[in-house]
Order: C-alpha cells, then sequence, then structure tokens
C-alpha cells in the first residue's frame, strides 16, 4: 500500500516586513524593499540548497515582529515574499505569476517577538511513499 508522508523545507530570513497597504513611501523606495525582500529570500534559498518541491504543497510564512498587523494588512505585507517563493517553487513563468498555481496553498501567520524582525517560510509537500 502507498502511503502518503510529508516533506518539509523551512528557512528563515531576517528581513522587514511592513504593511505596504498603510505606508505612503515613494514607488522608489517601496520597489527597492521589494527587490531587498527578494534578494534575501533568494540568498537563504541558495544557502538551503535550492531543493526541488513536489506539488501539491502548504507554503506556510509566519511574519515575526515586535507588533502584529491585522489579517489583511498581514496578507497584503506578504505580496512580495509570496511572489518570491512561488517563482522558486515554479520557474520559468513571469514575475509574480506562479503565486496564482492552484498547486500552491499559502497560510499566513505572524508571532510577536521584542526587537525583532524576520520572516519563516515552511514548505510542506506531500509525496507517495513508493
Amino acid at each position: 500500500m502507498n502511503e502518503i508522508y510529508p516533506v518539509s523545507v523551512s528557512f528563515s530570513v531576517p528581513i522587514k516586513i511592513l504593511s505596504e497597504a498603510n505606508n505612503s513611501d515613494h514607488w522608489t523606495k517601496k520597489k527597492a524593499r521589494k527587490d531587498e525582500i527578494r534578494k534575501e529570500i533568494r540568498i537563504e534559498w541558495i544557502k538551503i540548497g535550492c531543493p526541488y518541491i513536489s506539488l501539491p504543497c502548504l507554503i506556510k510564512i509566519t511574519r515575526i515582529a515586535p507588533r502584529e498587523l491585522d489579517f489583511d494588512n498581514l496578507v497584503f505585507s506578504m505580496r512580495s515574499v509570496t511572489n518570491m517563493v512561488a517563482d522558486l517553487i515554479i520557474p520559468g513563468l513571469a514575475a509574480g505569476r506562479a503565486d496564482g498555481d492552484k498547486r500552491l496553498k499559502f497560510e499566513y501567520l505572524q508571532r510577536k517577538v521584542p526587537k525583532t524582525y524576520a520572516v519563516e517560510i515552511e514548505i510542506i509537500c506531500y509525496q507517495n511513499n513508493l
């Protein structure tokens, strides 16, 4: 009998995630922040060996910061993170398009930690044990 077992990949990225919905920074500053988030996630992805992720999978993204955001702002603030992780899992598509794949499920969490900013990313995929 084939069993299905979870395979998990997780890593942490030391970046500060702001609520972009309530932010009035100039567009060039917002773009620089987005580019920095994407760069830092790519660096951590390379450090863990660019793992192959089988689909479908669940991607848990946890924002760590001294203050929590309401759920709408949390999801909106994670847009760059979501796009980058999806682009790494499903390469070859136009930037920002991979997160629309129905095989990717996202879960957004947050945790209060004084004087600390980071994002934890956990990717859980289910594979058949043959």
